[in-house]
């Protein structure tokens, strides 16, 4: 290191100037000397030099003793004890010490987390004799009336606190609307068709136990998919079973601010939400029988305008709210002609006056609550006698799940029996190339490739995060045919997931049963699990698993069940390479009569196939959901197989999340809203060297299902009931698996392959992937 020219500077100075020093101190002793030599004063001249030497030696001597004292002094500095002991100190100082001492073992005792009952219960000093106590320690404070107050943390009640001790009030908060919506159900009258039916078949009458509730009525009372706890409020309120209103309009206004403000709430302001929750509760009542008339006047008369306009002022069919479990209209048939629940105007004429009667009755209001699960299922040919098909009755059609006995109302479908429901498409093909599989984004057509918000984009890859660009990426992945995501709740798993012991990866690799329809893939993801997986021992707990391309979620399955979750879940399953089914506004309107010829005999065709069709929920307890999602977006992001992976997916995620919030399209983990876009992280996919890499799963009609209320997109397609139904259950569309995926690509992704279904970069980043509207593969 060449030295600065300022040093240089100094350093020569300070010579110069030590030398002129030196040589005025010796100029003074020559001059003496050198006079008594010239005067013969030899004697003189060892008195002056013997002088200057002792000086010298004094000086010297001097100079040594303190640098050894210094050194001394600095080296004891870091002593092995403290010198604070009698031997150490004088006794003024030990006794200062001890008072140190004493005063900060009670602070610190005093600032324990303490049961302040158990010792009030173990105390035996006076008052007076712990005041004078605290006052030889220095330390005076009041037990009951301490001077900093009450200790009170925003969102969690004290654990000192009587009735509510370590309490979340968030837990809370969020289960209010789903207890609103059971009491607005429990109050549903019975129903008058099956207890007058059940009192001819039994002979004996029917206990008000075992009442079933009207449906009809349920299905009103009922919040649906799209609404928002205050429309449901506002709609109880309009049909007058909230009273009074004000009650409800403050209800709403303190949830909304509990639930969705930034700042968790204190314990007086839960008191008084809890206050006025419970005031809402008493205040609710059943709907009077001028309302029941009018929805009985509507399922009797089948005119649709009519059926509209009912529906329009009292409610609509719904299904299970945005944090709500799923609850099925249930319709009892068997093959007995003579005992069969019907909603037609023949069945509730013969018993309109017990129908009133039972409601009337403070008893039967009672009864109306238990609601039986699993113990009914609906048939096709039941469900079309509850009132005609309409474009309003599609958009408010509830979210049906497979618990139900109809294939039609699941989200497995079988198609033959004892045969998958979808076979590998003859007409399938490989994609010779990327430009005939996906579609490339043209910047003339879709615009700029990037929106140049480059203030906000700021995540970047650590310096030395290398991957390979040479390799040719399109055509070396394998085929597969399903993907099975397992919920874990982890980032990272073992190198093998299926390694990890008492896991459902086990059981599903391991397990000794093997899908039929093709090659699965099985992935451990970061879906949370469900709370009842932290109350059983390992190989006993239950998990929920998503289902791709299918787009749906099976729940609470445990290793036990494994079978059962490919027999009959994966098995009979849509696949990459399952036809995609036309809906019937694709259909040119030459060959109406023929298609509605051969819809009406495939439609006959399917219901004699499906009452010979065991039900699926006398196989197995597992039961399946739709995926609300409309697309899925998965990162691999296993450390232990690769760190790249670790590192990349939380940046992904990151950027994924800031495209998508602006669109309204992003949600978390535990977001069941229906639409939007589910991000997951998930186990080793193949090809780390090739990171980062993205699997997208999008539906056909994205812009149905992006959006938060599908009601407006269901009325401008005006399609009828099934094939609502059908675009439920149809999946995944395509399947997009990106590779060399950066931050900075992530907002092509959103723009152009999730929301439109193209590729920017097929020849650098498209690995492979499926169509099957195209009917094209890449393997």
């Amino acid at each position: 290191m060449k030295p600065k020219l300022s040093r240089i500077l100094h350093l020569t100075a300070f010579t110069f100037l030590s030398i002129v020093l030196l040589c005025l101190i010796l100029l003074t002793p020559s001059d003496a000397i050198y006079q008594c030599y010239v005067t013969q004063r030899l004697i003189n001249i060892f008195f002056i030099a013997g002088a200057y030497i002792v000086t010298f030696i004094l000086a010297v001597l001097i100079y040594a003793t303190r640098i050894y004292t210094n050194r001394s002094v600095l080296t004891g500095i870091p002593k092995a004890w403290i010198p604070v002991e009698k031997e150490d100190v004088g006794g003024s100082v030990r006794r200062l010490v001890m008072e140190g001492l004493a005063r900060s073992a009670v602070i610190a005792y005093q600032a324990r987390p303490r049961d302040v009952l158990v010792e009030e219960q173990t105390q035996t000093q006076t008052q007076s004799q712990q005041v004078q106590a605290q006052q030889e320690q220095g330390l005076v404070v009041n037990r009951d009336r301490p001077p900093w107050g009450n200790i009170e943390h925003p969102g969690w009640s004290s654990p000192e606190s009587r009735d509510l001790p370590d309490l979340p009030y968030r837990t809370v908060i969020q289960e209010l609307p789903r207890l609103i919506e059971a009491k607005a159900v429990s109050l549903a009258p019975p129903d008058p068709v099956f207890t007058a039916t059940s009192y001819s078949a039994q002979g004996g009458g029917l206990e008000q136990e075992q009442a079933i509730p009207d449906t009809r009525v349920v299905e009103v009372l009922q919040r649906r998919a799209s609404m928002g706890v205050r429309e449901y409020i506002q709609r109880l309120t309009a049909m007058k079973v909230i009273r009074p209103p004000e009650v409800g309009a403050e209800f709403v206004a303190l949830y909304e601010r509990a639930r969705f403000s930034a700042h968790e709430l204190f314990e007086c302001e839960f008191r008084e939400l809890m206050h006025v929750f419970a005031e809402v509760l008493r205040g609710m009542k059943g709907l009077g029988p001028e309302k029941i008339m009018e929805l009985e006047a509507d399922y009797s008369d089948g005119n649709g305008s009519d059926e509209r306009s009912i529906m329009t002022s009292s409610g609509s069919l719904i299904g299970p709210s945005d944090e709500e479990g799923e609850t099925d209209t249930m319709d009892y048939s068997q093959d007995d002609d003579s005992l069969r629940l019907r909603h037609s105007s023949s069945g509730y004429g013969s018993s309109r006056e017990d129908y009133y009667s039972n409601y009337a009755t403070p008893r039967s209001r009672m009864s109306a609550a238990p609601f039986p699960n699993r113990a009914w299922y609906e048939r096709p040919s039941s469900r079309r006698m509850l009132a005609p098909r309409t474009p309003s009755m599609q958009s408010l059609r509830r979210v049906r799940s497979n618990v139900s006995g109809s294939s039609g109302g699941s989200v497995i479908r079988l198609a033959d029996r004892g045969d998958i429901p979808y076979t590998f498409d003859k007409d399938f093909r490989t994609a010779p190339s990327h430009e005939r599989l996906f579609q490339k984004v043209d910047p003339a057509v879709d615009g700029e490739e990037c929106l140049h918000d480059c203030s906000s984009c700021t995540v970047r890859y650590p310096s030395r995060f290398d991957v390979d660009m040479k390799d040719k990426m399109y055509g070396n992945i394998g085929g597969w045919a399903t993907h099975l995501l397992v919920a874990t709740g982890k980032t990272d798993w073992v190198r093998d997931v299926a390694d990890e012991k008492g896991s459902l990866m086990e059981a599903i690799e391991r397990g000794g049963v093997e899908p039929s329809n093709g090659k699965l893939k099985l992935l451990a993801s970061n879906i949370p699990v469900p709370d009842e997986y932290h109350y059983h021992e390992p190989g006993k707990q239950p998990t929920n698993v998503l289902l791709l391309p299918s787009f749906s979620i099976i729940d609470h399955v445990t290793p036990a069940l494994a079978p059962d979750l490919i027999n009959y879940f994966v098995n009979p399953a849509i696949t990459t390479t399952s036809p995609l089914k036309t809906s019937k506004g694709e259909t040119s309107s030459d060959s109406e009569e023929a298609d509605d010829d051969q819809q009406r005999q495939s439609d006959q065709e399917q219901e004699q196939e499906q009452q010979e069709t065991p039900d699926i929920k006398t196989l197995t307890p597992l039961r399946s959901r739709p995926c609300p999602h409309a697309a899925v977006i998965l990162l691999c992001s296993q450390r232990t197989r690769d760190v790249r992976c670790g590192q990349s997916a939380p940046l992904l995620r990151k950027e994924f999340e800031r495209h998508l919030r602006p669109l309204g399209l992003y949600r978390e983990l535990d977001d069941e809203r229906p639409g939007g876009v589910g991000i997951y992280f998930v186990s080793h996919v193949g090809g780390h060297k090739y990171a980062a890499n993205v699997i997208v799963y999008r539906r056909k009609n994205f812009d149905c299902y992006k959006t938060y209320d599908r009601h407006d997109c269901d009325l401008a397609q005006e399609e009828d009931e099934e094939d609502e139904e059908d675009r439920d259950s149809e999946g995944a569309s395509q399947g997009i698996w990106l590779a060399r995926v950066r931050p900075e690509d992530c907002e092509n992704i959103i723009r152009y392959t999730v929301l439109q279904g193209k590729v920017v970069k097929p020849g650098h980043q498209l690995r492979g992937g499926f169509d099957r509207e195209k009917g094209l593969i890449s393997w």
